[in-house]
């Protein structure tokens, strides 16, 4: 794989600009059927995101190590300079400390407009989600073949039947183990574009318990959801050294049909999506854990996932969820602008190297 130098150094404006980026990829990865990498597709850094991830290796590590070792002694700061761009460690870092803060700061507004305006704010997702359909398109090389673009079908059928199926799977309330393996399977899902996290995280029954430890921690010192959410943390970061290999390998390798088939997932969002839902239909949460039965919201947020689909009763609502859908798709124009003049590595640039 080529060395992420390659990508232009971050000054300080270009800095913010990735924290910037970062935050909005955060937003996207703590709201139910958006998807991060949709976002960081948009934002024009999907691939050198992929591609920082990819260069952290054993041998890297053992290298970091080595140069930590000359501390105080000469050439050290020119030695570790070089090695942190070559990992583009800042690039990494901005992003990293973007997504964090708008992830803890709006923990309390997502489970606030969910609850209590899922229609709207489930169009105001939809009117961002359509225009990013034409960013891995535009990602594709040569000529797209017949049998790479039916890779579109397998993609939207994978998202329905994950929407389709949730109201069939449990949680599995504080279990530590179930917490580090939520963490391995939500990232995986996270780099995915088109594929929500915190969908998956509602699928595996543990969307309302982050949102509520994200803000617990905030507001209180109970050390037990600090530690489970350490355990979280620590299976994102190996789902996510892992999964992010494997997918730089088939960007490579297999681009075009890889390409539809996250074409296929964004438009398979689009049912998740749907703003016109059936919220108060009764539904049986026996599955719940007993923890959260009595909780009104985790009720209601369940519902925003699984409603069945229905259309519109009236005028009225369909006035004011195309309104809301035309700000989003305002705005996703805007973050294509915005993302517009990032360098990537082309495939012809490139190429993969498994460590």
């Amino acid at each position: 794989m080529a060395e992420n130098s390659t990508y232009p150094r971050l000054n300080l404006s270009a800095s913010i600009i990735m924290f910037i980026k970062g935050a909005l990829i955060g937003i996207a990865n703590i709201i139910p059927g958006v998807s991060g990498g949709t976002f960081a597709l948009i934002l024009g850094i999907y691939e050198r995101l992929l591609s920082a991830l990819h260069s952290i290796t054993a041998g890297r590590i053992k290298e970091l190590l080595s140069i930590l070792r000359t501390v105080g002694k000469p050439g050290f700061k020119t030695e570790i300079s070089a090695f942190l761009s070559k990992m583009d460690v800042l690039f990494l870092i901005c992003l990293a400390a973007g997504a964090g803060s708008t992830i803890l700061s709006l923990s309390f507004v997502i489970d606030y407009l969910l609850v209590n305006h899922p229609g709207l704010t489930l169009s105001f997702f939809l009117g961002l989600l359509i225009p990013s359909i034409s960013v891995p398109w535009k990602m594709m090389t040569g000529r797209k073949t017949a049998i790479q673009l039916a890779m579109m079908i397998p993609g939207i059928a994978l998202t329905v039947a994950v929407s389709l199926a949730f109201g069939k799977i449990g949680g599995f309330g504080d279990n530590l183990i179930w917490s580090f393996l939520t963490g391995i399977i939500a990232i995986s899902a996270m780099i995915l574009p088109g594929i929500s996290g915190s969908f998956v995280l509602l699928v595996m029954g543990q969307y309302q318990n982050i949102l509520r430890k994200l803000q617990s921690i905030q507001t209180s010192l109970d050390i037990h959801d600090w530690i489970w959410l350490a355990v979280f943390g620590i299976g994102c970061l190996i789902g996510l050294l892992f999964f992010s290999k494997l997918l730089d390998i088939l960007l490579h390798h297999k681009r075009n049909a890889t390409l539809a088939f996250l074409i296929g997932l964004i438009i398979g969002s689009f049912w998740v999506l749907w703003p016109f839902k059936q919220y108060e239909e009764e539904m049986d949460l026996s599955h719940i854990a007993i923890e959260f039965r009595d909780r009104v919201s985790e009720k209601q947020d369940i519902r925003v996932a699984t409603a069945p689909n229905t259309m519109p009763d009236n005028a009225s609502d369909i006035l004011w969820n195309g309104l809301v859908l035309c700000v989003g798709l305002v705005c996703a124009a805007g973050l294509n602008r915005f993302g517009g003049s990032e360098q990537t590595v082309k495939p012809s640039d490139t190429s993969v190297s498994c460590h």
